[in-house]
């Protein structure tokens, strides 16, 4: 595993703040350090199959790694709502009534908060890019301002 990996795992991981500290509920890590790599792998897909078609990158070479961890938060999140909707137990007895795994709703609702912003700057990065690949920059009607022509 490379030295990038290992670093945007850790990342990963403080960014969901998955410490056995802070999980009351659960005993242990909600993921464990290959699905953090995994939702990492798929994220780092993600960037390399969106058009616009420029070269791939790798962990090394991503322009944003902070975009690359966002792309990530998307995947776990995804992977534990489907766990949390698979799941869902609802059960009435002596007249109390428990709910097991029932935040599917709430990570439908951050999954779509995240993906929104990711996918617009995930866009935004990739068509400055490809325009400064085409064009050499991006051209400013501020350039011939100060004389520079």
């Amino acid at each position: 595993m490379s030295a990038t990996l290992n670093q945007l795992t850790q990342k990963l991981n403080a960014f969901l703040r998955d410490d056995p500290v802070l999980n009351e509920l659960i005993d242990g890590k909600e993921s464990s350090p290959a699905q953090l790599r995994d939702a990492l792998e798929a994220s780092l897909d993600d960037w390399n199959t969106t058009p616009p078609p420029i070269p791939f990158v790798t962990y090394d070479t991503h322009p944003s790694k902070r975009l690359l961890i966002r792309g990530a938060v998307i995947e776990i999140l995804e992977s534990a709502g489907i766990l949390q909707s698979r799941n869902r137990l609802n059960y009435n007895d002596g007249g109390i009534s428990v709910s097991v795994s029932d935040k599917a709703q709430s990570y439908a609702s951050w999954i779509s908060a995240f993906a929104s912003r990711y996918e617009q700057k995930k866009l935004e990065i990739k068509k400055s890019i490809n325009i400064t690949r085409g064009w050499g920059q991006a051209p400013s009607e501020y350039y011939t301002i100060h004389g520079e022509r």
